[in-house]
């Protein structure tokens, strides 16, 4: 009998390894564990740990079909959920939400000289609240159904950052 309940135990355990928490749905909860859960998930910076660290400090929806607009260049990332922006829109002063895509999701390509704006439709999550109004909320892919290249442009969009 103790064989079993210790098998058992063992087995459960092993199926929580590696889970990530979910967060606190209340935008106030969540705001005042951040800096505590922040600290649990990143030590290096690397993408692995902001995924769990995202999934385990913000608050987010539970997966949903989403379709917008990725802007993207050698350094930006803005997604638009529900539009197609011109080169001058998808670039503005402010910084619009972005994406961050799943370990395993292939981002469509970038490129160094070029600004690209492709058309998505993936199965992924939102923010359900700002914790902080300053940085941009994040949208997390975790499959892309459909992808589409819409637009590239040489360099820079008219745009600036002043």
């Amino acid at each position: 009998m103790r064989i079993g309940v210790a098998f058992l135990t063992v087995a459960l355990l092993q199926g929580c390894a590696g889970q990530v928490e979910a967060p606190p749905q209340d935008c106030e909860v969540a705001r005042a564990q951040f800096d505590d859960c922040y600290d649990r998930y990143s030590s290096s910076g690397s993408n692995e740990e902001f995924e769990a660290m995202w999934y385990a400090c913000v608050p987010h929806s539970e997966p949903m079909i989403i379709e917008g607009s990725w802007a993207t260049d050698f350094e930006w990332n803005a997604f638009f959920e529900g539009r197609e922006p011109t080169p001058e829109e998808a670039f503005p002063d402010y910084l619009p939400p972005n994406l961050a895509f799943k370990k395993g999701v292939e981002a469509p390509p970038g490129s160094k000289t070029h600004a690209r704006l492709w058309a998505l439709k993936f199965v992924g999550r939102k923010e359900t609240c700002r914790l902080f109004p300053e940085i941009p909320s994040t949208f997390f892919v975790e499959k892309i159904f459909e992808k589409k290249l819409i637009w590239e442009v040489e360099g820079y969009p008219s745009y600036s950052f002043e």
